[in-house]
């Protein structure tokens, strides 16, 4: 190995021994920050209540976390997913339901669910739908 070649290995070597023992900094994700959530779900033709919830989520390192109403409580609901760079997220809604006039075949208060959301944000909004059942749409604006 000649002089040179020996010197930029040793220098590779140097700069790969110096990142090893750098913190590793976790930069912000590019749709971090408080967001706003409205979820609306309509009448449907069985004759199932619509509702709309409103409530905040908060997105870290492009991951989303948001609650509706009391943990353990019916109408319940938390939203998580994470985004990819590009803004689209497939997002998981679960909860416990609302009384039965609101719940899909008009299931017991407090019966357990869950279903995901198709979503898609861009900097300061978002839009998305539930993805199986019952039509629902939920809206985001970035605080």
């Amino acid at each position: 190995m000649g002089v040179g070649r020996l010197t930029l290995a040793v220098q590779y070597v140097a700069v790969c021994a110096g990142l090893a023992g750098a913190p590793v900094a976790h930069a912000a994700g590019t749709f971090d920050g408080d967001w706003n959530v409205t979820l609306t779900c309509p009448k449907t033709a069985d004759g199932t209540s619509g509702y709309r919830y409103q409530f905040p989520a908060e997105i870290q390192q492009n991951v989303l976390h948001g609650e509706h109403g009391e943990r353990e409580a019916g109408g319940w609901l938390s939203l998580d997913g994470k985004l990819e760079p590009d803004g689209s997220a497939t997002l998981v809604a679960q909860g416990l339901n609302a009384s039965s006039p609101y719940a899909m075949g008009h299931a017991n208060t407090q019966a357990p669910y869950s279903y995901e959301v198709s979503a898609q944000f861009d900097a300061t909004s978002g839009s998305g739908s539930r993805t199986t059942a019952r039509k629902c749409d939920f809206v985001f604006v970035k605080e």
